[in-house]
């Protein structure tokens, strides 16, 4: 959850609806986006499309995907995230993009799989690193390695 980020100052959300919330920090160059409940595919795109708009506004390169209120990803989801949204994020200043889930075991290998797939796409199009992870913490210092969290 968002609240369980470790900066002294949270802005409001840049977008929120029933569904979705999305957090800027302008000068970490990061962008949050948490599913608050599990989500379909048009609110997939919904909230990868908002995200897309705000990094481009503000040359955003850092990325963190809250999706521990998901359960399941469908096929369909999978496929847009595979096709359509890497190919489009890859055109941005997206530099790093790290998923946080749950640490259960179904979750983690459905991640896996998707993750590998991800990543492949993402490398074939461009640069953007991506990875998987159980917590907040783990994501931001693979995000920043020099420990400027």
């Amino acid at each position: 959850m968002i609240d369980k980020l470790p900066f002294k100052e949270i802005p409001p959300p840049a977008f929120d609806n029933d569904f979705v919330s999305i957090l800027l920090f302008e000068s970490r160059s990061l962008l949050v986006l948490e599913w608050k409940r599990q989500i379909s595919l048009e609110e997939r795109k919904v909230g990868f499309w908002k995200g897309l708009e705000l990094t481009n506004q503000y040359q955003i390169k850092n990325w963190i995907i809250d999706d521990l209120q998901l359960y399941i990803i469908s096929p369909e989801e999978k496929e847009w995230v595979i096709t359509e949204w890497t190919t489009e994020a890859s055109k941005s200043s997206i530099l790093k993009l790290g998923v946080v889930c749950a640490d259960y075991y179904p979750a983690l290998v459905a991640n896996t799989e998707f993750t590998d797939q991800g990543k492949e796409q993402y490398e074939s199009k461009g640069v953007i690193e991506h990875e998987v992870f159980t917590d907040y913490t783990s994501a931001l210092f693979w995000i920043y390695p020099d420990g400027a969290v």
